[in-house]
């Protein structure tokens, strides 16, 4: 489902207080002025800034103006998913770079921590979202592992850039992905990453490893992603059923 232009709106302003264009405390530029910048209409950049005030993000008042409250939403994301397409969807949004191609014979620690098969030679790529073309920042930097068979991607993905990797993938080898796992973990960034995000080595980062299966078990495509950790929450509430 194609997601409401305020929608996407709301998105970039989040990602962009996140970044630190606003600071906490400081009053951002008023409903007409952000339309002009977003090139959207005062009605849609009105219904985005409401929504963000909802979600915690902003404080309005009036005569005042609209006062970051907080760098990241304490409510919900814009969007909830149910299907293994939409686990990649935030991901998705933002403009992507790829980096580095190489081909390498997976070692035993690398094929342990993404759950492949050692001695398994693979291609591996950095693919690097933006916030925008306009605001080049690193929102997720993602080591990207698929097999030869799937080379034909790399291809793919200069001339289909809103395409998942993974669906890609799988018209390029004819593999249908059936099953997705994913591993969240708190962990620190090494020097190539941080570098990316243009923090100190180490800096702590979430970390989620992700494996594609066909319904033989057989890993697609598999992918270790890297975000700053001050721009993530995650929680989950348990409802005991009667």
């Amino acid at each position: 489902m194609q997601k409401k232009i305020w929608h996407k709106v709301a998105e970039e302003i989040s990602l962009q207080v996140s970044l630190g264009k606003w600071p906490v405390g400081s009053i951002i530029p008023g409903e007409i002025e952000l339309a002009k910048q977003f090139n959207v209409s005062r009605d849609t950049m009105r219904k985005a800034l409401a929504y963000l005030s909802q979600q915690g993000l902003f404080e309005r008042k009036a005569h005042v103006g609209t006062r970051v409250k907080a760098r990241t939403r304490t409510g919900r994301f814009l969007n909830e998913y149910n299907d293994i397409r939409g686990i990649d969807h935030y991901g998705n949004l933002y403009p992507r770079h790829i980096q580095n191609v190489e081909r390498l014979v997976l070692n035993e620690e690398t094929a342990d921590r993404l759950g492949l098969i050692p001695g398994e030679e693979v291609i591996r790529f950095k693919n690097i979202r933006v916030a925008s073309e306009r605001h080049p920042e690193a929102v997720v930097v993602t080591y990207v592992y698929i097999y030869p068979n799937a080379l034909e991607v790399l291809d793919l993905i200069k001339k289909r850039s809103d395409d998942l990797i993974i669906t890609l993938a799988e018209e390029v080898t004819g593999q249908e992905c059936v099953e997705v796992k994913q591993a969240f973990s708190a962990t620190t960034m090494p020097k190539e990453v941080s570098d990316i995000f243009h923090v100190p080595e180490n800096s702590p980062s979430l970390r989620i490893i992700r494996n594609y299966y066909d319904s033989r078990g057989l890993s697609i495509v598999a992918s270790e992603s890297f975000h700053m950790a001050e721009r993530f929450s995650f929680s989950v509430r348990s409802v005991k059923r009667s």
